[in-house]
């Protein structure tokens, strides 16, 4: 499943939405955003395990050391 997010917010405030969110798992080492040509994020862990089950909870995979997670339009609801 894609992660939802404010797709209209900048890079940098995307970046700090997913660090939060994946600190859950443990230490985020990065975040890179990419919009085209479909929005996703690499995001690395502190380790590899870490990044594989980050990867498996949002029906991602690895790519190099990071988990490739895709991005969708967050439904509001209401």
């Amino acid at each position: 499943m894609p992660l939802q997010v404010d797709l209209t917010q900048s890079d940098l405030e995307l970046s700090q939405y997913i660090t939060a969110r994946c600190s859950g798992f443990g230490i985020v080492r990065s975040v890179q955003i990419h919009r085209d040509p479909t929005p996703f994020a690499l995001v690395e862990m502190i380790t590899r395990n870490v990044t594989l089950e980050l990867a498996g909870e949002y029906g991602g995979s690895v790519f190099g050391s990071a988990a490739l997670i895709h991005l969708e339009l967050e439904s509001k609801a209401g």
